[in-house]
């Protein structure tokens, strides 16, 4: 089992580059970050595969516009080839508002790098 400042160590990097990819609406690279049975949970609603994924992310971020996040509390764990990784979020849209919550991704070792599992979204 390794630390948590291990898995934060190695998930870091990933997520920084994800998050550059997404802003930049580039969603061929970001569905290389998601396993092939990736689930995207989000105020009871499911949806599965990278290429439903990436649709659900495309039609959310025509309906919110840019969007500015800030995360707090985030909290890394490993249990074997998996690394969870829990925070509060508060995200700024530009078309609705504020958007408040939790959220818990659970990321996969896959040869010698990590892919998103699991991400669920818990509004507040």
């Amino acid at each position: 089992m390794g630390s948590s400042e291990e898995a934060k160590n190695i998930l870091t990097p990933i997520l920084s580059e994800l998050k550059k990819q997404r802003d930049a609406h580039n969603f061929e690279k970001v569905s290389e970050f998601y396993d092939q049975n990736a689930v995207h949970v989000h105020a009871g609603e499911a949806v599965y595969g990278k290429d439903a994924i990436n649709e659900h992310s495309k039609k959310f971020l025509e309906k919110s516009g840019k969007l500015t996040t800030k995360l707090s509390n985030e909290k890394f764990d490993m249990a074997g080839d998996f690394i969870i990784l829990t925070s509060d979020y508060e995200t700024q849209t530009e078309k609705i508002g504020v958007l408040k919550g939790k959220f818990t991704q659970i990321w996969r070792k896959n040869n010698d790098t990590y892919l998103l599992l699991h991400i669920e979204y818990v509004p507040q």
